[in-house]
């Protein structure tokens, strides 16, 4: 089948004319893989067709990739909405390694360093999300090693005393949220109560709100030792220990 001509249709692709009164939209580069432009003619359609429409997907995952980095997992996962054909997404996949699109190690040390600087998380919950990716322990392991002493204590200070400034709570109960709040953030309880232990709240004045919040709210129910019975109780039960 001879092609009549060629017309530019957007990036990378032309509309090609042939001379059954027929068109394809065909990549830039299966025109050059299949010499088209020199021999002017298609022997074979049903191959171009097959090549091109592997082309596309090949591309569309290209565009995937450049929005930002991504897992092998996540790779898969992208072209399983596209296709089924298990060996060709094998074949897309070890192409893109090759041409070094698909890198573990670059991810994983790009998704560290952005957790750093983006966030607060601590080592566990970014190891626990990266091997939800499917990386492997050791890949992993090789790059929070970042996450030395110096660091933790760091993030994990700069945590407990912007949390601080805005406590409401009793010392007991601010301890109790913020290790609660430092172990979902990725931190081992060694780690957060070596820090924790210092941290000094003075809730003296939020002891005395809560006193008289708790007087008013029993006073007509209870008189004498037995308000202060309950207060006490109540005081206690909001972490107020002294």
């Amino acid at each position: 089948m001879k092609i009549i001509k060629y017309q530019k249709s957007g990036k990378k692709k032309y509309r090609v004319y042939f001379s059954n009164g027929k068109s394809l939209l065909l990549y830039e580069d299966v025109i050059l893989k299949f010499d088209l432009l020199l021999k002017k003619e298609v022997k074979d359609l049903s191959s171009l067709i097959t090549y091109n429409e592997k082309y596309e997907l090949y591309d569309k995952t290209l565009s995937y990739i450049n929005k930002k980095l991504r897992s092998e997992k996540e790779i898969r996962k992208y072209l399983e909405k596209y296709t089924d054909d298990n060996n060709l997404i094998e074949e897309i996949i070890k192409s893109l390694k090759e041409k070094g699109f698909l890198n573990s190690n670059l991810y994983i040390k790009s998704y560290v360093h952005d957790r750093i600087y983006l966030s607060l998380d601590g080592p566990i919950k970014i190891k626990n999300d990266l091997e939800k990716l499917g990386f492997r322990e050791e890949d992993i392991n090789n790059e929070l090693e970042i996450f030395d002493e110096e660091l933790i204590k760091e993030r994990i200070l700069k945590y407990l005393n912007k949390q601080q400034k805005s406590n409401k709570k009793s010392l007991y109960v601010f301890k109790n949220k913020m290790l609660l709040n430092l172990v979902g953030l990725g931190y081992s309880r060694y780690d957060i109560l070596k820090y924790l232990d210092n941290i000094k709240v003075d809730d003296n004045n939020l002891k005395e709100v809560e006193r008289e919040k708790l007087r008013k709210k029993y006073e007509k129910k209870y008189k004498g030792y037995e308000l202060e019975l309950i207060i006490k109780k109540k005081l206690y039960e909001k972490g107020f220990r002294d």
